[in-house]
């Protein structure tokens, strides 16, 4: 599987790993994955995404209709920190913007330390 969805119960948030290559496909279904797990757990609101390990296959307009539909997809109030590679930083950056415009409380960040602490999850 190119992504593992897991519930952190002790911290209360939700991990997304993604692996190998991240097509639109793969978003659509780990983000069916999530929402299962968002709404199996009501008090979780906080979800980790670690896509350092990926390689990006996704067009710039998928992507903004993808950020774009998590208002309607994910429960309101989500807090969702994502952790890129420097590479796809750029990328990552449009992808905050989209969200931001939206309403969508999502950042993305370089480092692991950065996104758990904005998530307030650190250790």
């Amino acid at each position: 599987m190119p992504f593992i969805v897991e519930k952190v119960e002790d911290e209360q948030y939700v991990s997304l790993e993604f692996t190998d290559i991240l097509t639109m496909s793969i978003l659509e279904q780990s983000r069916s994955a999530l929402k299962v797990s968002l709404y199996s757990c009501n008090a979780y609101r906080k979800v980790l995404v670690n896509m350092q390990k990926i390689v990006l296959a996704v067009r710039d307009y998928d992507i903004r209709q993808f950020v774009s539909s998590h208002k309607d997809e994910l429960p309101a109030g989500c807090l969702i920190a994502v952790i890129v590679n420097p590479r796809d930083w750029e990328t990552a950056i449009f992808a905050e913007t989209v969200a931001h415009n939206r309403g969508i409380y999502m950042r993305v960040f370089r480092n692991e330390l950065h996104a758990r602490t904005w998530l307030g999850i650190s250790d």
